[in-house]
């Protein structure tokens, strides 16, 4: 065993394995500048490596140099990695933190219980790297909840892993042997322990390189799925996901078709920065008011959606009359006595198996005659009635029957 797991050439070659990576990083760095997670990435690499250099040489060098500074560096390193993945998820970098674990083994360093004990300095080096290693899990499973990623699983596990396999150290050096005898030799549990400790170290970090691609890939995926201004559904998100939930609708569903009153107006008389500070109001207004399970979309400038599963048209009548009294209610900051207002069409799926181009097209006439009527106001479609204001049919075999509606109000305007 001692000869198959030779704890020096572990160490060597894991230090060569973290130089390499570490000149990989520093060319990624010279080509992403900006990136705040590389340059502490190679800081922890320099670290690292040099802590197995020198504990590597633990028979030649004096006991300060190859442990005192040595695992001072690769206690350095950790905390330096932990920072990098502090950064990656978003937060605030600490420099302090991530240097707090080397400082308190340089502090203990000099105590007898240090200098006197391999066990103490066993268990002093692995209860700080074991803590470091469970932050890094608990980050990444923490920012887990608002960017779920498939390989954020194998990159906490990894952290934790590492970290109960330092903490697993401490019980094997008081109760199994010590990791170095006093003639010297290594004992056969630590060699494993060095060697699970760098492959978790590689897994590790391969997983936080496919994390960091999960996360562009899920970032354009949903710059394609949202509004760029509001962050709600775009109109083809909307679609492919409405045409889902008729097809799978139980107990009925009603839609409720918005549109901002006279909201050209807002743009050509406060400009269109004002106009886009009235989207974002208006779209947190109904947003914050959506329960789990309704569709909210902005499917045109100022024209939004809602898409209410298990929802009567009585019902949906009185939810957009809120919606409706709830914008009314808003106060626009820098644009004085600006008065927000909507204009609310109301159509329920009377039927089964009906489109979402005939329910759209139902909401967008009972929404144009919101706007006969005087706008800021909510009506329901009831074909009787729109047959008798328009005195046409509603042409539901139309293949583009928003676009015949679109004509039909630029005439009537």
């Amino acid at each position: 065993m001692d000869q198959t797991l030779h704890l020096p050439t572990l160490m060597v070659v894991h230090a060569l394995i973290t130089l390499i990576s570490t000149v990989v990083t520093i060319y990624m760095w010279l080509r992403y500048r900006d990136s705040r997670v590389l340059p502490l990435l190679v800081a922890a690499g320099l670290a690292g490596c040099a802590a197995m250099l020198l504990h590597a040489n633990r028979e030649s060098l004096p006991l300060t140099l190859s442990s005192g500074v040595g695992l001072c560096l690769g206690i350095l390193a950790v905390g330096l990695y932990w920072q990098a993945v502090v950064v990656f998820e978003g937060a605030r970098l600490s420099i302090a933190k991530g240097s707090l674990g080397a400082l308190v083994w340089i502090l203990l360093w000099f105590t007898p219980m240090l200098q006197n004990s391999v066990e103490a300095r066993t268990a002093t080096l692995s209860l700080l790297v074991a803590v470091y290693c469970f932050l890094m899990a608990r980050e990444t499973l923490v920012r887990a909840r608002h960017e779920p990623l498939p390989s954020r699983s194998i990159a906490a596990t990894a952290n934790a892993l590492r970290g109960l396999l330092w903490l697993a150290a401490v019980p094997l050096s008081v109760f199994v042997a010590p990791p170095y005898a006093a003639d010297g030799s290594t004992a056969p549990w630590f060699a494993l322990v060095t060697l699970a400790n760098s492959m978790l170290i590689v897994l590790s970090l391969i997983s936080l390189l496919i994390v960091a691609k999960e996360r562009d890939e899920w970032r354009y995926r949903l710059a394609s799925e949202r509004d760029p201004l509001t962050n709600l559904a775009n109109r083809r998100t909307f679609v492919t996901e409405a045409n889902d939930m008729l097809h799978e609708a139980e107990g009925g569903a009603s839609l409720l078709l918005f549109d901002i009153d006279h909201f050209k107006s807002v743009n050509d008389t406060h400009g269109h920065a004002a106009g886009d500070q009235v989207l974002l109001a208006f779209s947190r207004a109904i947003d914050q008011r959506m329960p789990k399970g309704w569709l909210f979309a902005r499917i045109g400038g100022e024209e939004f959606a809602c898409l209410m599963p298990r929802m009567s048209a009585q019902q949906a009548v009185a939810v957009a009359e809120n919606l409706r009294l709830a914008v009314a209610d808003m106060v626009m900051p820098g644009l004085g006595a600006l008065g927000i207002t909507v204009s609310i069409g109301v159509c329920e799926l009377t039927q089964r198996g009906t489109g979402l181009d005939t329910l759209l097209a139902c909401a967008d006439a009972a929404l144009y005659r919101a706007k006969a009527d005087g706008r800021n106001c909510v009506r329901l479609y009831e074909p009787t009635i729109l047959l008798a204001e328009t005195g046409q049919a509603l042409a539901l075999a139309d293949p583009q029957p928003r676009r015949g509606l679109s004509r039909i109000r630029r005439r009537t305007a």
